[in-house]
Parts: C-alpha cells; structure tokens; sequence
C-alpha cells in the first residue's frame, strides 16, 4: 500500500482490523512510511501508549487532511495522564515527527493498494 499526499508518496502499513488498530505503534523504535488506520467515519482519539518514537498523527476524511497533530511525543513514563489526539475522520495516518510540517487542512490523500490504479474508498 502507498499514500501520496502533495506531490509525496510514502509505502503504508494498513491496519484495519480491532487488534491491529489497538496495537499500532506500540513497542515498535522505528517507523519507514506510514502506518494506516481504517477506523470508518468518525470522532476519532488515539494516545501514544507504549509508542517509543513522536509521532505526526493525521486524520482524514473523504481523502482530505481534517486534522493534523505534529510531533505528537512518545510518553514519558512518569506520565499520569498522557495526551489524547482528536478529529474527525474515516483514516487515521502516523509518520515519523516532522514529516507534516508543510501540510494543512484540506490537501488531498490518496491511498492506493498494490497500484495508484487501485485506490482505497
């Protein structure tokens, strides 16, 4: 799978089913492209629970940005009660901190599996 957003494309992990999606980036000290959450159309909250590496957290709906959360941190073990990153969407997208600083609200996403002929809805 792949995401291309402004004239960038990334390889994508895709997680669409309730046990993948609760385990996302936990435990994992790496991250190359991006990690895809199918979650439907929503309110969404993720958290970094267990996540060793910060994070940009993007949600998207009707393949546009809703919402953008940028160098989201790992959290530090004495944290009682870690931040909760919200929006609206049908996909959640993770990258590796500092890959969304030049994204806004309403750029394009276009998700593809295997060919950009054949796009994720």
């Amino acid at each position: 799978m792949s995401v291309h957003i402004n004239n960038q494309t990334f390889e994508a992990e895709y997680l669409k089913t309730p046990e993948d999606i609760r385990r996302g980036m936990m435990g994992r000290d790496s991250l190359t492209g991006c990690m895809v959450f199918n979650m439907g159309k929503g309110h969404h909250s993720f958290w970094m629970k267990n996540c060793l590496i910060p994070l940009d957290i993007i949600f998207v709906l009707n393949n546009r940005i809703s919402r953008i959360h940028t160098n989201c941190e790992a959290p530090d073990s004495h944290w009682t009660n870690p931040p909760r990153y919200t929006g609206i969407g049908d996909h959640v997208i993770e990258f590796p901190a500092g890959t969304a600083g030049n994204w806004k609200v309403g750029d394009k996403v276009a998700m593809y599996l295997g060919t950009p002929l054949n796009p994720v809805r």
